[in-house]
């Protein structure tokens, strides 16, 4: 027979709600936990800088850095390489232009150098061994550069004012010095001035498809919408992946691309990735759940990470909602997402439910 008093004593104990952790954060935590900044939020480096997601915020997986700045009339710095960094350029406002070369083959003469002027919502990838430099085009110029593994940003926090002739953008250290941040100058790239709409060099841009190579031998140019898509339809929703590189791409490290995404009207999925997530935000709004934190509303501009193994959800309030990702190990959200999906030739998702499979173009 129960306990009586027992039972009576535990039915008037007050009811205690299960306490969440705010998930925003006034600026880059120093530990990688789940957290969500507001736009122009993170850790400030000067000029314009702000890292809101570093190596130490990762746990290592990748760096995020956000530039706002006006234009200038030459490359912002020295033509150089990286042998353990992956960088990538997204151009969130303004124009920028990206110049860049594979270093073994610029040494043989063996492939031609391309440049790109990227418009909002384009990217160049740069692999490692990548001859690369860069300027700002714009009075109103943001870019946002993907560093890949984390940590290559305190390079920036350690550059100083230049003494008297030190290399420009090189922040006083000699050549010597900037290898030990694995930054390789490359003096005798000269970077070309014949763009025509927007590109020199091989490839498509704006005026046919931007494959992925699946290899990480060369730059990657791809333009805003013309890249490879995939439409996912499940829980009452539409989502279009569109990704700019992947695993494939590079060697498994990391993955990058957008997500557009409209309401929907059934339950939203829990996903746990087994490598680290974050989020920015480009258009709409997106309400994101974190296992044991508040609700986030995300909106333009805004960012959320989340590391890897910790169950997150998330959901878009309004129509047409899109952000940039970002995952490590390049078998992230992404990839959940395309191997449940189907290829797809359209920066838009149907105004209702799909109907038979030949509706479908593929890209």
């Amino acid at each position: 027979m129960p306990n009586l008093p027992l039972l009576l004593t535990l039915l008037s104990l007050p009811y205690q709600a299960t306490t969440l952790s705010p998930l925003w954060v006034p600026t880059t935590p120093q530990t990688a936990h789940p957290y969500a900044l507001k736009k122009g939020h993170g850790l400030p480096l000067g000029g314009g800088n702000t890292f809101p997601i570093t190596g130490n915020s990762s746990g290592g997986a990748f760096c995020l850095l956000n530039t706002n700045a006006a234009g200038s009339p030459g490359p912002g710095v020295f033509p150089h390489v990286h042998k353990k960094t992956y960088e990538n350029f997204y151009a969130v406002k303004g124009r920028v232009q990206l110049w860049g070369q594979n270093l073994d083959s610029f040494i043989a003469n063996t492939s031609v150098q391309q440049t790109r002027v990227l418009s909002a919502g384009d990217i160049g990838a740069i692999p490692w061994n990548t001859i690369h430099t860069f300027r700002l085009l714009e009075p109103d110029t943001q870019l946002t550069g993907v560093l890949v593994p984390g940590g290559f940003e305190e390079f920036f926090f350690h550059m100083g004012d230049s003494p008297p002739g030190a290399l420009p953008g090189a922040g006083g250290f000699d050549v010597a010095g900037l290898a030990g941040w694995d930054v390789y100058p490359q003096l005798n790239f000269t970077p070309r001035r014949d763009v025509v709409n927007g590109k020199a060099g091989p490839g498509n841009w704006y005026d046919g498809p931007n494959v992925l190579p699946g290899d990480a031998a060369a730059p990657i140019w791809i333009a805003k919408g013309y890249g490879p898509k995939y439409l996912v339809e499940e829980a009452g929703r539409y989502q279009i992946v569109a990704p700019f590189v992947t695993g494939r791409e590079t060697n498994g490290s990391f993955s990058q691309g957008t997500i557009t995404l409209n309401p929907g009207t059934g339950e939203v999925g829990r996903v746990t990735s087994p490598v680290a997530t974050a989020f920015m935000m480009e258009e709409g709004q997106l309400e994101v759940v974190v296992d044991g934190y508040e609700v986030a509303s995300l909106i333009d501009g805004d960012i959320v990470f989340v590391p890897a193994n910790v169950s997150f959800s998330y959901r878009a309030v309004a129509e047409f909602t899109k952000f940039m990702y970002v995952t490590g190990g390049g078998k992230g959200i992404d990839q959940l997402l395309i191997a449940k999906g189907r290829a797809w030739n359209s920066a838009f998702y149907p105004a209702t439910k799909l109907g038979p499979v030949r509706m479908m173009a593929r890209v």
